[in-house]
């Protein structure tokens, strides 16, 4: 009932997961498999294509030309909106209101100083530079045209395909607590799933493999198009059946 929720049916997705994919038309971005993307990352979703290829899909290499430009368009767009969106946070009306403040602008500081987290603190920063005067035209609406052409790239890919298919991270997951302190390359490693979101479509991230050197896993993703969220289900599921890389659990350490 949101105003910004589309007023479609949705399909029974169940009924989806029939393991046929016989004729589905597979489209595999060379950006997806380029550089920067780990060669174990890379051979195990090859060999995931190969399996779907052995239950009847076909495939072929495509490109996305402004996916280069996701990463940079996607944190100027999310942080100009946690800008927007986060300043009704105040302590007064919304959020948590900080305790012992000499007077009001100090309960509004201590109130978002402590109410907000090192990342959160860091979106807002950005955005509210990105939207302030004599820098909206050159940051936050480029970013949106920007993104205005990654949408065009799998609109016009969709018109030949029915999915898009590659991996979900240049590498593989990141134990806990690693990289935490280096946001560059944790926003890096968003490069191939902010498509998707800046582009609007649905996309599902299912286990593929693990890396043999530090055996964490590796995710394998599959994109669809608008409101087709059923087909992905279907190609998931279809994977799924074939492979057991879910049913698996990488040795994290200790007593087994």
């Amino acid at each position: 009932m949101d105003s910004t929720s589309a007023n479609v049916d949705v399909p029974k997705y169940s009924e989806a997961l029939t393991g046929d994919i016989k004729g589905l038309k597979i489209a595999v971005p060379k950006e997806y498999f380029g550089e920067g993307v780990d060669e174990e990352v890379q051979t195990s979703a090859r060999q995931a294509l190969k399996v779907l290829e052995e239950q009847g899909a076909e495939w072929d290499e495509v490109s996305l030309p402004h996916s280069k430009y996701a990463v940079a368009a996607y944190y100027m767009i999310a942080s100009s909106e946690a800008s927007a969106n986060l300043a009704r946070f105040d302590g007064v009306r919304y959020g948590k209101r900080a305790e012992n403040a000499e007077d009001m602008m100090d309960m509004f500081k201590k109130s978002r100083s402590e109410g907000f987290g090192e990342e959160v603190k860091r979106r807002i920063m950005l955005g509210t530079f990105a939207l302030s005067s004599g820098y909206y035209d050159a940051y936050y609406k480029k970013a949106q045209q920007v993104r205005t052409l990654i949408k065009q790239d799998f609109d016009q890919i969709f018109e030949e395909y029915d999915v898009v298919l590659g991996p979900t991270a240049p590498t593989t997951a990141f134990k806990i607590g690693d990289q935490i302190d280096d946001p560059l390359t944790m926003y890096a490693n968003d490069i191939m799933t902010i498509p998707v979101n800046l582009a609007g479509v649905p996309g599902i991230s299912v286990p593929c493999g693990f890396h043999p050197e530090n055996n964490m896993p590796i995710g394998l993703q599959i994109i669809g198009k608008h409101f087709d969220e059923s087909t992905v289900y279907r190609v998931a599921h279809a994977y799924e059946q074939a492979t057991d890389h879910h049913k698996q659990k990488p040795q994290l350490g200790g007593a087994k």
